[in-house]
């Protein structure tokens, strides 16, 4: 995490501190006053003067500090040094209020608890640790001076002498309750910091993400404006060179290289769309792949016959998955037409259909070509990037963002015997999650 994510993590644990805090303070003063009136009241039915006066002066401090903190939070609100303060003095004039009303047997004695578990749920690990300390020490102070009978009649009387036996237990008891205590508030803090720590993370992934994206459809524009260019002045060139010829006879070949031109930059255009627009959801259903690939090398029988490229379909029993046809098609005319551009005259594309040993269908489509050349590399996946002299090297990229949708991957190698391997692995169930949009980041994964 960056210093700007810490500082931004930072200020949301102070802001949610500050609204505990806040709350911890009201409820303490307001809350305050019905328990000094049951202290006040317990001091008076007891009778013993030295407690009348110590609990006077107990009491006196502690409603002045609880309502002098309540003005100054609605003053100035919530600082770092608020919690750390409040809670030690918090916990000195609870010990305090404890000797008071019978030490070890008084019924203010567990209020520590809470105490205990809120320090160490809000501050962090240093403060944390002196508080326990403090915590343990004055808990330590209050068992020696109940059971050394340092002060003579510490236990309230109306309440009767407690056993020496329960005294002692309790001294035990309530140490390990304190320490109990602070680890549960420190898990609960830990729980929220991991929380906390793990939306940031993904907060940076998804922007770094994004930015890669934006980069990327910024490089993309500016490539595409550059490819456009040459198309649009061979379209304006020959309407204008048209019009000069109106009347005579039909100029058909000009017409063919306008029509080749707009087929160019409509697929061009297509290809970005494809790449800049989300992912929308999977409309899934079960499908014979191998049917699919029929559709897909009907589809190219055109396009091979024109670069005199034979096409092979491999294995003829159907195999079955649960996906999105549309998409999964798309996917496949994308390499069809890339093992077909990369085939040389008389060459040959092979497409076999099979499930691997992991359930997993599996579609190889196999070209005649050259190969996948070693400045490529795993950057043929990068958006803009292509080998073709005319392409826009977004094909693969929208390919492999499809096939992940689907939880599946796309991949290409060479073969041993020569030319390039593309496969397209498919689950036989895609991921619950891919039913869902997919936004930028996984097309930008993809890259």
């Amino acid at each position: 995490m960056d210093a700007r994510a810490r500082r931004s993590f930072n200020d949301i644990q102070m802001k949610h501190i500050g609204r505990v805090f806040g709350r911890m303070v009201r409820l303490r003063a307001y809350g305050g006053l019905v328990l000094m009136a049951a202290v006040a009241g317990a001091t008076l039915a007891d009778g013993a003067r030295w407690r009348y006066y110590w609990m006077v002066a107990q009491v006196f401090i502690a409603l002045k500090f609880f309502f002098i903190e309540l003005k100054r939070f609605k003053r100035h609100g919530f600082t770092s040094r608020s919690v750390p303060f409040n809670l030690g003095v918090g916990i000195l004039l609870e010990q305090s209020l404890t000797l008071g009303t019978g030490g070890l047997a008084s019924p203010l004695l567990p209020l520590l608890l809470p105490l205990a578990f809120v320090g160490a749920a809000v501050l962090p690990a240093r403060q944390r640790n002196l508080l326990i300390v403090k915590e343990l020490v004055l808990l330590s102070l209050l068992s020696a001076t109940h059971l050394c009978g340092w002060i003579p009649n510490l236990h309230l009387s109306f309440l009767g002498e407690p056993p020496r036996e329960m005294l002692i237990a309790v001294a035990i008891t309530m140490p390990l309750l304190v320490l109990a205590a602070n680890v549960v508030g420190a898990a609960i803090r830990g729980t929220f910091d991991d929380m906390l720590t793990d939306v940031f993370t993904q907060r940076d992934e998804l922007l770094a993400t994004h930015r890669v994206h934006a980069r990327t459809l910024e490089a993309l524009s500016a490539e595409i404006a550059h490819e456009l260019k040459n198309p649009l002045a061979t379209v304006k060139g020959l309407s204008q060179l048209m019009a000069r010829e109106t009347g005579r006879a039909q100029p058909t070949e000009r017409l063919e290289v306008l029509q080749s031109e707009v087929t160019r930059m409509q697929g061009i255009l297509e290809e970005f769309l494809n790449f800049s627009r989300p992912l929308v959801p999977l409309s899934i259903s079960e499908v014979d792949i191998g049917a699919l690939c029929d559709q897909a090398l009907v589809l190219h029988e055109g396009v091979a016959a024109e670069h005199v490229v034979r096409l092979v379909r491999v294995g003829e029993l159907p195999v079955l998955a649960r996906c999105d046809p549309r998409k999964v098609k798309q996917v496949l005319m994308n390499l069809l037409l890339n093992a077909i551009d990369a085939s040389p005259r008389e060459g040959l594309v092979e497409v076999e259909v099979d499930a691997n040993s992991l359930g997993e269908v599996r579609v190889s489509i196999r070209d005649s070509g050259a190969g996948i050349s070693p400045e490529l590399g795993a950057r043929v996946f990068e958006a803009g990037v292509t080998s073709k002299a005319r392409g826009s090297g977004l094909g693969l990229t929208v390919a492999r963002a499809l096939a992940r949708q689907h939880g599946g991957e796309v991949t290409l190698r060479n073969a041993e015997r020569g030319g390039c391997v593309a496969e397209l692995l498919l689950p036989r169930e895609p991921p619950s999650e891919s039913l869902a949009p997919v936004r930028e980041r996984e097309v930008a994964r993809a890259g």
